[in-house]
């Protein structure tokens, strides 16, 4: 399947030469992070990470559709065929168009409320401990720290990996032209380009 993606025209000449991997975490914007936290601790280690994750789209004209770079005054936007060895990458498409959309977040926000009382109930102390849980970019290790410690984290993260489908739902062999789609340079070195379609 061929991958697509829309920038601004003046990041056109930086994107032909070759791009690496993202250096810093993505932050979401369009998802909880006590969900994506959760995603990112239970991400098989054959799926890309969505937080060193380059988006993308399988066709040009979704890739238009989707781009939301900022533009400079009078500037538009190029689509552009993504140039990638496949062994260089993780991928994986999502079966609904945005995240935001996924069943995991009202999955995971209705046993937040369903716990409200006992997470309201709790110590000042037990609050500042369990609050990372709900800060933006948590890492595997941080979460299974957290998992230890608390027994509220532990059966958050244990309903997590019984009943959430977003791993399980999402393909590595992308086929669809409409579910979101990412993939990530397996490699710091590795890099992929960008060529005008």
């Amino acid at each position: 399947m061929e991958l697509f993606r829309a920038i601004p025209f003046s990041q056109l000449a930086a994107a032909e030469k070759g791009l690496r991997r993202h250096a810093t975490m993505r932050i979401p914007s369009n998802v909880p992070y006590v969900v994506d936290n959760l995603w990112e601790s239970i991400r098989p280690k054959n799926m890309p990470s969505r937080r060193h994750a380059i988006y993308a789209s399988p066709t040009p004209e979704l890739a238009l559709q989707n781009a939301s770079a900022p533009l400079a005054d009078g500037e538009e936007y190029v689509a552009c065929r993504v140039v990638v060895e496949q062994q260089k990458i993780r991928i994986a498409q999502l079966q609904v168009t945005d995240a935001r959309y996924h069943s995991d977040i009202r999955l995971i926000g209705k046993w937040i409320s369903q716990h409200g009382q006992e997470l309201a109930e709790l110590s000042l102390d037990q609050k500042q401990k369990l609050a990372p849980l709900f800060m933006p970019g948590l890492h595997r290790r941080e979460m299974t720290e957290l998992w230890k410690a608390h027994p509220l984290v532990a059966a958050l993260c244990t309903y997590a990996r019984q009943h959430s489908s977003f791993w399980s739902s999402a393909s590595d062999s992308p086929r669809s032209l409409d579910g979101e789609l990412f993939f990530e340079l397996v490699g710091d070195a590795d890099t992929y380009r960008l060529e005008v379609i």
